[in-house]
């Protein structure tokens, strides 16, 4: 016995299922990375951003690289100093008088071309002598006598070293008075130039000297600080 309208609808049926597999996609083909050392995939290694560049021309600039092949100048060494020797100055006398001063005053002019001058005095003042006399309070002891040495009262002296144009002084010293008692003196004058040299003095006897550097080339006989008596 057929059934009537069955076979058409098995026919709609599969060109239905015909058309619904025509519009599935099929799958992609997935291709493997790279292998790594053990045949697995390998992780692929995030690629570094460019690092900022930095200069600044204040400090940095740019400049032509050194040269290959260039023969390198070596800086000179430091050579030790040259041994100067020092020649000692030579003086020479222009003055020695010893002077035998009684309220009395000498004056000596000079040029000072070379300086220094040199003025060096020996001082021998006079000295008074007196006997004293004790009179023992004791009636059972005798009167003392004493004597006594000292430096005269009136012994003096004085030197003055004076810019001749002018006659400021420019040096002095002396014994006695204001200055004190050592009896030996010495004056330099370190400035070329004119001057005026006084000396005056009482009861004192006074050596002087007065010496310069001598000139180069001139042959004399060396002198040395004058000497005084102890």
């Amino acid at each position: 016995m057929k059934v009537p309208g069955v076979f058409p609808a098995i026919v709609v049926v599969l060109v239905l299922c015909t058309l619904c597999a025509g519009c599935i996609t099929p799958p992609k083909e997935t291709h493997p990375g790279p292998l790594g050392p053990g045949g697995g995939e390998a992780t692929p290694v995030p690629t570094e951003s460019p690092t900022q560049k930095i200069m600044d021309t204040r400090y940095v600039t740019p400049a032509t690289p050194f040269p290959t092949g260039t023969p390198v100048t070596t800086r000179p060494t430091s050579s030790p100093l040259p041994n100067f020797s020092v020649e000692p100055t030579v003086y020479k006398i222009i003055y020695l008088n010893t002077i035998d001063f009684t309220y009395s005053v000498s004056a000596y002019s000079t040029t000072v071309e070379t300086p220094p001058l040199i003025i060096e005095i020996c001082l021998v003042p006079k000295m008074v002598t007196r006997n004293i006399w004790y009179e023992s309070r004791f009636t059972t002891r005798e009167d003392v006598y004493t004597t006594q040495t000292y430096i005269s009262p009136a012994s003096y002296f004085e030197i003055r070293v004076r810019d001749k144009g002018t006659g400021e002084i420019v040096e002095k010293d002396g014994f006695g008075k204001t200055y004190s008692v050592d009896t030996r003196k010495m004056l330099q004058v370190r400035t070329s130039g004119e001057y005026l040299i006084e000396f005056s003095g009482n009861d004192i006897i006074a050596t002087v000297q007065m010496r310069i550097p001598a000139p180069p080339g001139t042959n004399v006989t060396p002198v040395g600080t004058l000497a005084c008596p102890s």
